[in-house]
């Protein structure tokens, strides 16, 4: 259910009921991130840099470079013109972890479709 609800964003009534809380931890988010950017060079799979002429992908996503290195960049559009960017930003990370903590910080710091992140005990 947690690989469902990151790659989604949302997870139905019988999906929550499965997971059986209303929290998962950091660390198993992090473990789909992973898997996900490390099969699709990119995270969310839908995620890309903007091309003229198409729509803007908004918010945060990690790109695998073919170095080792990955980037957590951020776009978003002109709010009445979904084809035009408006703002975009990007981060540098050597260390995978790094980058993928720091993008799930940066987007889903109050959870995800309602479900909040928590940290192990000891983490």
């Amino acid at each position: 259910m947690v690989e469902r609800l990151v790659t989604s964003l949302h997870l139905n009534v019988p999906d929550r009921r499965t997971l059986g809380s209303d929290s998962v931890s950091v660390e198993e988010v992090a473990a789909v991130v992973k898997r996900v950017l490390e099969q699709n060079g990119v995270f969310p799979a839908n995620a890309k840099p903007w091309e003229l002429g198409e729509i803007v992908f908004e918010g945060f996503f990690l790109v695998k470079r073919r170095d080792g290195t990955v980037q957590m960049a951020w776009q978003r559009s002109n709010p009445i013109r979904p084809t035009e960017l408006a703002d975009q930003g990007s981060s540098d990370y050597d260390s995978l972890d790094e980058a993928v903590f720091a993008f799930i910080e940066s987007e889903w710091s109050t959870g995800i479709d309602g479900i909040s992140l928590s940290r192990r005990l000891g983490s």
